[in-house]
């Protein structure tokens, strides 16, 4: 879906629906988006919004160090929330908050009711304490139940420097999550669990039937 951030969405840009949700989040002092398009980092400028243009990036975590350290951002906490979840939960971003703690990565999970063969919904299972073991494209574990991972992140500074540092592992290409290359170099991930997971947008029939629950709600 070409150019998805500047999509029209109840009256604005996607991007820009997104930079909204993300400021009523409790307990943040900054939100920025992070792009190498200078379309999207107009329009958030035009919205009164922050951007910052960085270089090409292999995933949204790579973008976000690349923020961090063009700026020499002080925080001590970065969030990254992807920029095509136009209905996230800013309460779903609290408790992946609280689960931090002391860090280094925590993200979220919610039970999953739609196919868990689905490759696009990815599975994840955590152990007692709420740490990530493993995540996959398959359905796991075998019988379930099954947790479908929330594309939300939470660093602390160093976590972030960890993730980013560490090498695409075999299991991280076999399955292109980037989360397996984190626990293959030892990172843990605490996993909070949430209600559900709000749809994204990956392609116009999703923005279209996102654009009617924006519509009805107007």
């Amino acid at each position: 879906m070409p150019g998805k951030p500047l999509a029209l969405l109840g009256g604005l840009p996607l991007i820009e629906q997104v930079r909204r949700r993300a400021l009523e989040v409790a307990g943040v002092d900054r939100v920025v988006v992070a792009t190498d398009d200078a379309r999207i980092a107009r329009v958030v400028r035009e919205g009164g919004g922050e951007a910052l243009l960085t270089g090409p990036a292999p995933s949204g975590t790579h973008r976000c160090r690349l923020a961090v350290d063009a700026e020499a951002c002080p925080a001590e906490v970065i969030v990254n929330v992807q920029g095509d979840q136009p209905l996230l939960d800013p309460r779903h971003v609290e408790r992946v908050l609280a689960a931090l703690g002391d860090g280094p990565i925590a993200t979220a999970a919610a039970p999953l009711l739609a196919d868990p063969g689905d490759p696009q919904r990815v599975k994840v299972v955590i152990d007692a304490a709420g740490r990530a073991l493993y995540f996959s494209r398959s359905a796991i574990p075998h019988r379930g139940p099954w947790l479908q991972h929330a594309g939300i992140y939470a660093f602390t500074r160093a976590g972030l420097r960890a993730a980013t540092d560490a090498p695409r592992s075999p299991l991280c290409v076999s399955e292109d999550l980037e989360q397996l290359a984190w626990l293959e170099a030892g990172i843990r991930i605490r996993v909070a669990q949430v209600e559900a997971i709000p749809p994204s947008v990956d392609t116009p029939e999703q923005l279209a039937a996102i654009s009617s629950v924006f519509d009805a709600s107007r």
